[in-house]
C-alpha cells in the first residue's frame, strides 16, 4: 500500500479494552473518524432561519471515512468500514486492502469481506442570484439586497458523493485478548490509505490522550 505518490491519512481514539468491561452484548469499540475534503465539494453553510434572504456562503463538505469493529470473540474481529468519495470507484471499499496489526507487531490479513454496500448521496438547495445597493455605487458595503431573483433563474444547486461500506473480517486464535494494548487497521489502494488506531487504556489512566484526534484534509486523494 505504498507508492511514490502515496497519501496516508491517520486518527486514533483512546478507549478501554472491550473485553475488560462484561457484557451480555456483543462489544463494539468506539468508532475512528478521519474527515477529508475535496475543493470541488461545496455546500452552503446553515446560517438559520431568516424571514429576509441571505448571502450565501459555502463550506466545504467533510467526507466521514469511519471504522468500528465488534470483537465477536477472542478469536474473531469484524471491522465495519465506511469510505466516502466524489468518485465512485474511490467509495468501493472492496478495492481496498485491509492490514491489521497489534502493539506487538502481529500482523492479519482478513479472511473475508462482507455486507458490501455503496450508497449515493445527493444533496440540493435552491438559490436566487439577486442585485444588490451599495454604499458608493459599484463600491463600498451593501446596504441593500433586492428582491429581483426571479429576474435570473438558476437551477437548483447539488452535490453528490458516494458512500462506500464494507466489513473485514478477521480470525485468528487470541487474535483479541484483555492484554492488548493496541489495534491499528490499515485500510488502502496504491495511491491512498487510511491508518484507524485504538489505544486501550484504563479509565482511570489520567495520562491517556482524551478523546479521538481526527485528521483533516482538504484536497481529495487521487
Amino acid at each position: 500500500m505504498t507508492s511514490g505518490c502515496h497519501r496516508r491519512f491517520k486518527a486514533a481514539v483512546s478507549q478501554p479494552n472491550p473485553l475488560r468491561a462484561p457484557v451480555d452484548t456483543l462489544r463494539v469499540s468506539v468508532p475512528v473518524t478521519i474527515i477529508t475534503g475535496d475543493h470541488e465539494l461545496e455546500i452552503p453553510r446553515d446560517q438559520g432561519w431568516s424571514p429576509g434572504m441571505r448571502i450565501m456562503h459555502k463550506e466545504r463538505y467533510p467526507l466521514h471515512n469511519v471504522a468500528v469493529f465488534t470483537v465477536v470473540s477472542r478469536d474473531r474481529l469484524r471491522f465495519h468500514v465506511q469510505v466516502e468519495h466524489k468518485w465512485r470507484e474511490y467509495a468501493d471499499v472492496t478495492r481496498y486492502k485491509a492490514v491489521l496489526i497489534d502493539d506487538q507487531g502481529h500482523v492479519y490479513k482478513p479472511e473475508a469481506v462482507e455486507k458490501t454496500l455503496q450508497e449515493h448521496v445527493v444533496k440540493m438547495w435552491d438559490y436566487d442570484t439577486v442585485s444588490v445597493r451599495r454604499m458608493y455605487g459599484n463600491v463600498g458595503p451593501i446596504t441593500q439586497i433586492r428582491n429581483d431573483g426571479y429576474k435570473r433563474r438558476n437551477p437548483l444547486g447539488n452535490l453528490s458523493v458516494f458512500r462506500g461500506r464494507a466489513d473485514f473480517v478477521f480470525y485468528r486464535r487470541n487474535i483479541f485478548t484483555p492484554d492488548i494494548k493496541r489495534l491499528t487497521l490499515l485500510v488502502g489502494r496504491a495511491d491512498v490509505s487510511f491508518q484507524f488506531t485504538w489505544n486501550f487504556r484504563d479509565e482511570q489512566d489520567h495520562t491517556a490522550p482524551p478523546g479521538q484526534r481526527p485528521t483533516t484534509a482538504h484536497h481529495a486523494p487521487r
